[in-house]
């Protein structure tokens, strides 16, 4: 794609025109000034203690053939080099979520995606939702704290949440790889940032919200108002799957229509997703799951309620995203459910990334 192609895909004004950079093609996109190859575009994101827009000089000395950069990166950095093609933009955010969604071939628009956040249970509500889409035969993607995989394919996580131009890239190579669908973590930190920015969720899982990540939210208010945007109409296209059992879950109930939403339950009846005639066993539980589409016998070989709060979450994704409740061998199968993944996740669930 060439550079001016590319360009005119962000929302904001930038005044750039007549430079020979323009008709260059972009083979890639950089945010590292020192990864930077020929051709790439560079993308100089602001830090929390420094603005790597500052260091377009050494990209462009790397054969960046352009530098997409902060205002106040350039005024820092002013350029001296009268070839080099500087593009200050106000919102280095959106600049960004809007350029690699597009140099991808806005990948997030040709799968159905499914984003859970929360603060505990998002790994196992996640795991659960992939294992429910791959045996009703339906090519998944999973990206979260502990790996990004799709049949043939698995990469150890570094963040949560990918920043923008690694997700879009994890996002393009999945829909290369044949997935219809991606099942993803979303962390408070991604949505403050605008990670996933250009993403259309087609379901949306809230597990609950604690005390945590208060080094980098002001407080809890600013912790829940991180979380509820994924709720919000830039992100949420399709269906919200809230705990009713959570004050925070109660709380975005009432910001969403109600026919946006299913809530779920292992406390209350009133719930679209409940249990019922539960018997606890040593190597799990068993009992009747309630849900909009009928109700069934499970087994679950997940012990303890939050997990079985995690459950209900990912039958209503999976249901929502049109899975069949009598095909699901996590609800007649349960002891099946996924040993290898979950035999991680217990021991891992604690390990908090950004």
């Amino acid at each position: 794609m060439k550079l001016r192609k590319l360009l005119a895909t962000l929302s904001q004004p930038i005044q750039l025109s007549g430079h020979p950079a323009l008709d260059a093609e972009v083979k890639g996109l950089a945010t590292n000034s020192h990864a930077s190859q020929p051709g790439d575009l560079f993308i100089g994101m602001p830090g929390t203690r420094v603005d790597g827009g500052e260091f377009w000089p050494g990209a462009i000395a790397s054969g960046a053939i352009a530098a997409l950069i902060s205002s106040s990166a350039a005024q820092k950095q002013p350029s001296t080099n009268s070839t080099a093609c500087v593009v200050p933009v106000a919102d280095m955010v959106q600049a960004c979520a809007q350029v690699a969604t597009a140099f991808y071939g806005y990948p997030a628009q040709q799968l159905q995606l499914v984003g859970v956040t929360g603060t505990n249970g998002k790994t196992t509500t996640t795991h659960l939702i992939e294992f429910l889409l791959n045996q009703a035969q339906q090519p998944t993607a999973l990206m979260g704290t502990l790996y990004t995989r799709w049949a043939g394919y698995q990469q150890t996580a570094v963040h949560t949440t990918p920043f923008a131009v690694e997700l879009q890239q994890q996002l393009a190579e999945a829909v290369a790889a044949g997935c219809k669908l991606g099942v993803m973590e979303v962390s408070s930190h991604a949505l403050a940032q605008g990670r996933v920015l250009g993403c259309p969720f087609e379901v949306a899982v809230f597990t609950n919200l604690t005390q945590d990540h208060l080094d980098y939210h002001r407080d809890m208010e600013d912790y829940f108002s991180a979380k509820a945007l994924l709720f919000s109409a830039d992100y949420l296209k399709g269906r919200a799957i809230l705990n009713l059992d959570d004050a925070y879950g109660r709380r975005l109930i009432q910001q969403l229509q109600p026919e946006q939403v299913w809530t779920y339950s292992v406390e209350k009846q009133t719930a679209d997703l409940w249990t019922s005639s539960l018997v606890y066993e040593p190597d799990g539980v068993r009992g009747t799951l309630h849900t909009p589409k009928g109700e069934i016998a499970f087994q679950s070989p997940l012990v303890g309620q939050f997990n079985l709060s995690n459950l209900l979450a990912a039958v209503g994704a999976a249901l929502h995203l049109g899975v069949e409740l009598e095909r699901s061998p996590t609800l007649s199968h349960a002891s099946q459910a996924f040993p290898d993944a979950w035999s991680r996740c217990k021991f891992l669930r604690r390990k908090t990334l950004m």
